[in-house]
């Protein structure tokens, strides 16, 4: 496949509600939306600025002026290639690199006639329930959103935590009481915990069913991981300290986990999270596909891409819900499941005046 032409711009939209958590709050999504086109075909993606991999809108900007350079008028017959060549123009810059990949993908799904879950090799599902996630708020706050969005539909709720333990248990027992035993609960720490404090609250929590403890500790606190992970009834998830198929490794090695969250934005598109999901799945390390604030673009991929994985068992793909204006409809949702589309490629299209 020849990329003939690649544009891109920046969307900027409040959030439906301001959105805090442990390392900080916003009140605005920002996402810089790629257009590329093949012959007669126009593929979408999306890259999105965020504190983990250190990209800014203007970093992503400048990134993508560099890496179309790279990829433009060239042929690519394998996926690998051409994430190969983004790497070999510019190292890191993974949000921006996952917004070409996207739009890449798109394009060779579309060649094929085919939805982008089957072209990564799925089929074996084509929809998947996915949580709402809850920002730090008081618990009278917290159990009203939690009602409101299981009578959405919702079987999952994530709640952030890690800014007040104790205060976090008291919401977390709020919760499980007002949505009954049937709606699953994981919690998302953002790093804000230290390890005696995580210990209390693992064992605080485990009474209340929780799912998953994502990401409690420091990205680069393996040892406290390990620590926590091997006291703690309640799974640990890591997230932040999982950017590459090394950072996987580390983590398998250390059993500083019992699963990842995988993220398009952090691995740098869909080939580079298939080789984080591939050591995943050979170390036993069940995965979760989630979002950083982003469209319904990189949404819809990151839906494909968990439908294509047998080893993904979770999907925390609600960003698209939380922003006022998006570039595209949201995705079918139905019974707590997010639906793929059946046409060919994302199946999501930006309207073309947005690149002029």
């Amino acid at each position: 496949m020849r990329i003939d032409a690649i544009s891109y711009g920046v969307h900027e939209s409040p959030r439906t509600e301001p959105f805090v958590i442990a390392s900080g709050a916003t009140t605005s999504s920002t996402n810089v939306i790629v257009r590329a086109e093949s012959g007669n075909l126009v593929g979408y993606g999306n890259a999105c600025p965020n504190s983990v991999t250190k990209e800014t809108r203007d970093t992503i900007l400048a990134a993508l002026g560099v890496l179309s350079k790279a990829v433009r008028g060239h042929e690519f017959e394998k996926n690998l290639e051409f994430a190969d060549a983004m790497d070999g123009a510019l190292a890191g810059n993974p949000a921006a690199k996952a917004g070409l990949d996207i739009a890449f993908h798109d394009l060779r799904a579309q060649e094929l006639g085919m939805p982008l879950y089957r072209f990564l090799g799925g089929g074996f599902r084509a929809r998947m329930p996915t949580d709402m996630t809850i920002g730090i708020m008081d618990a009278k706050a917290t159990v009203s959103k939690a009602r409101h969005w299981v009578a959405e539909g919702f079987r999952a709720l994530k709640l952030k935590v890690g800014l007040e333990p104790a205060g976090d248990v008291r919401r977390l027992r709020s919760v499980r009481e007002a949505v009954g035993p049937d709606v699953e609960l994981r919690v998302d720490g953002n790093q804000g915990f230290s390890l005696q404090s995580a210990l209390a609250f693992a064992k605080e929590i485990a009474p209340l069913d929780v799912v998953l403890l994502e990401q409690p500790l420091p990205a680069v606190d393996l040892n406290g991981m390990k620590i926590l992970t091997e006291n703690s009834r309640v799974p640990v998830m890591a997230d932040e300290m999982v950017l590459s198929p090394q950072d996987a490794m580390r983590v398998r090695w250390g059993a500083c986990a019992r699963a990842v969250n995988l993220k398009l934005m952090k691995h740098g598109g869909l080939s580079r999270a298939s080789e984080v999901n591939a050591v995943c799945e050979s170390a036993a390390l069940p995965a979760m596909v989630g979002c950083m604030g982003e469209s319904v673009v990189s949404v819809a991929a990151g839906l494909h891409f968990a439908l294509a994985n047998r080893n993904v068992r979770w999907a925390d793909l609600d960003s698209h819900f939380a922003i006022e204006r998006d570039v595209a409809p949201r995705l079918r949702f139905e019974g707590g499941d997010l639906i793929a589309s059946e046409a060919p490629g994302l199946g999501v299209r930006v309207d073309d005046g947005f690149f002029r």
